[in-house]
């Protein structure tokens, strides 16, 4: 399930899937805006069926913090 994250990152920065991983941030995804970010939530909470909290939209800066949250939800990445 941990692709289904990349893929959906990849997507939204229009970036290829090989360089996006758990430290993929705006420092290193050309594109990772503060409008894609936008975008990017609400893909992911679109394909896993979750809501983010403000609390939770505000600590994100990165792939990997994405995938912490997730888990707070109940949502498990392997990988």
């Amino acid at each position: 399930m941990v692709n289904k994250l990349y893929e959906i990152v990849a997507k939204v920065m229009n970036t290829d899937i090989s360089k996006i991983n758990d430290m993929s941030s705006h420092e290193s995804v050309k594109g990772w805006d503060s409008f894609s970010v936008y975008v990017l939530l609400n893909e992911i909470e679109t394909e896993f069926k979750i809501r983010f909290t403000m609390e939770e939209t505000l600590d994100i800066k990165n792939v990997g913090d994405f995938k912490r949250h997730l888990l707070n939800h109940g949502i498990v990445l392997e990988g």
